[in-house]
């Protein structure tokens, strides 16, 4: 999956728009896409790549998070709190099209409050 592929995705599957309030750092090496809620703005998602690889940041509950980290690919949340926050590497993990969905769908209904 390519990263516009991505951003895509996420964007179909939620009430969002696309955002960029973290690359105005010279010293940042990172080109961070933020997907955020329309009603309130918090991040649904942050997609981003390190390394050459294409990594998403998603929000799940602390026991879906547990859950999810036992699938290969899926790491406590790069730059976040580690409870909430989960980073998927999308082209290296052994998560199903249709959970990477779901937990799209899961950040989503969790920020939305």
């Amino acid at each position: 999956m390519t990263r516009e592929e991505l951003i895509n995705l996420v964007l179909k599957q939620t009430t969002s728009f696309e955002d960029y309030p973290f690359n105005n750092n010279s010293r940042e090496k990172i080109l961070w896409t933020t997907i955020r809620q329309k009603s309130n703005k918090k991040i649904i998602a942050l997609i981003f790549e390190k390394d050459n690889e294409l990594l998403i940041d998603l929000k799940l509950t602390p026991e879906h998070g547990e859950e999810a980290r036992q699938i290969r690919g899926v790491f406590p949340g790069y730059h976040m709190n580690k409870t909430h926050w989960n980073t998927v590497s999308i082209n290296n993990t052994d998560l199903t099209p249709e959970g990477l969905i779901q937990m799209i769908k899961e950040s989503d209904t969790l920020t939305q409050k």
